[in-house]
């Protein structure tokens, strides 16, 4: 997500993502919702919930502490509302992706989809987190496999490693 490559993340690098998923559109009515949805991921959860602005850089150790914070607190203080909010914003996600608005994402849609949040065209990365999402391996993405592998990531403790969904790839070299 660090577009500009710059070591930290900032508002602008979310501002760019943001314009990348408007450019996947055919849709401008959705433009002001995708900004926001980008702005509002970039302050409540890499942030970790302050204000932002220009000037808020986010290194890596500050992400996954403020990540795990939100998340944290989130689930003590209110699980129904945050797993409501992360329905809301995948769903939005998943409209996004289905370019086509089949009702299913491809292997294609997400490739082009990781590649512009991630701002790098990794095709075994991509298709590693499309097979991870593909739950019933039909060789696409319905809207609830989408919601709930993503919910799953970020909501659940990992139990079994090899059943886990990885929506953006391998996040390590092992």
């Amino acid at each position: 997500m660090d577009v500009d490559k710059n070591g930290v993340l900032t508002l602008s690098d979310f501002e760019e993502i943001a314009n990348r998923l408007i450019q996947l559109q055919n849709d401008s009515s959705k433009n002001e919702e995708i900004r926001e949805m980008c702005h509002s991921l970039f302050q409540y959860f890499m942030a970790g919930g302050g204000p932002v602005d220009s000037n808020t850089r986010i290194s890596e150790e500050d992400l996954i502490a403020n990540v795990a914070k939100t998340v944290s607190l989130s689930l003590a203080e209110s699980p129904d509302k945050i797993y409501e909010v992360g329905r809301h914003k995948n769903e939005l996600f998943f409209d996004i992706i289905d370019t086509d608005h089949s009702g299913e994402i491809s292997r294609e849609e997400y490739r082009k989809y990781l590649a512009v949040y991630t701002g790098e065209e990794k095709s075994d990365n991509a298709d590693q987190a499309f097979d991870s999402i593909d739950s019933d391996g039909s060789g696409s993405i319905s809207r609830e496999e989408f919601v709930e592998a993503h919910i799953r990531y970020w909501f659940e403790i990992g139990g079994e490693k090899d059943n886990s969904p990885l929506p953006y790839g391998k996040l390590v070299d092992s």
